[in-house]
């Protein structure tokens, strides 16, 4: 690691604006599928997918898979 410690990567801050972008846009997603489903935790389920990333999201589409698009 001592290595790399004073090396700029030239890539690393648009790939880091590319993952942040993707988790809150999968946030915004959870968000308003389940408040379109009528969830009472919508904004729970939102705030916890831009907190814990990626267990959120696999929980929100393990639970909502038999149920179909929202409407």
């Amino acid at each position: 690691m001592a290595l790399l410690s004073g090396i700029s990567l030239p890539w690393s801050l648009p790939l880091t604006l590319v993952v942040y972008a993707v988790v809150v846009a999968a946030a915004v997603w959870i968000y308003r599928d389940a408040r379109a489903r009528g969830s009472r935790y919508a904004v729970v389920w939102g705030l916890s997918t831009l907190v814990f990333t990626i267990l959120p999201v696999l929980a929100y589409l393990y639970l909502h898979r038999d149920a179909g698009p929202a409407r």
